[in-house]
């Protein structure tokens, strides 16, 4: 079974490509978001990442490295009871078959994970903690020129509108 594990992570691995940008969309910012399945605050996490680049278009390549020694199971959960959208692959997969950006390369093992931001040219643009992901997705919003909206529901508009009659 970890025979197969290992072969569906490298399938998955090269299926993705990380790195290779399609001539159509031009090279993305990439976001890699290393967590373990078994935390439940980092799976949360991983679901606020997810929406967040949906909101924003998946304006953001997405990678997620899981640090799990299970079977394939375990992505197929965090894919269908998590509702993750992005890629996912094994951490041990990835440090084997992927080419990773040096900052991330020491941190696959991180027990508090860990948060990549890499700009269109592929250099590190900013990194943090997995419990710091808001922090890196305030600097992913800044690159890609699309900052943070704040919501501001009616009442507080017609408040201003009084301010300034």
């Amino acid at each position: 079974m970890k025979k197969l594990f290992a072969s569906v992570c490298s399938l998955l691995v090269l299926a993705l490509g990380v790195g290779a940008q399609s001539a159509a969309t031009g090279p993305r910012a990439a976001l890699f978001y290393v967590f373990s399945a078994e935390d439940a605050a980092q799976r949360l996490g991983a679901r606020q990442l997810d929406r967040w680049n949906e909101e924003r278009g998946h304006s953001l390549q997405v990678l997620g490295l899981v640090q799990h020694q299970g079977d394939v199971a375990v992505m197929e959960q965090m894919y269908q009871q998590e509702g993750i959208s992005f890629q996912l692959v094994c951490a041990a997969a990835a440090r084997r078959d992927l080419e990773l950006p040096a900052e991330l390369a020491g941190q696959l093992d991180s027990a508090a994970g860990f948060v990549l931001l890499v700009d269109a040219g592929g250099r590190a643009a900013f990194s943090r903690p997995g419990a710091e992901l808001g922090q890196v997705l305030e600097q992913a919003a800044r690159l890609l020129g699309k900052p943070l909206a704040t919501e501001v529901d009616e009442s507080t508009w017609g408040k201003v509108k009084e301010i300034f009659k």
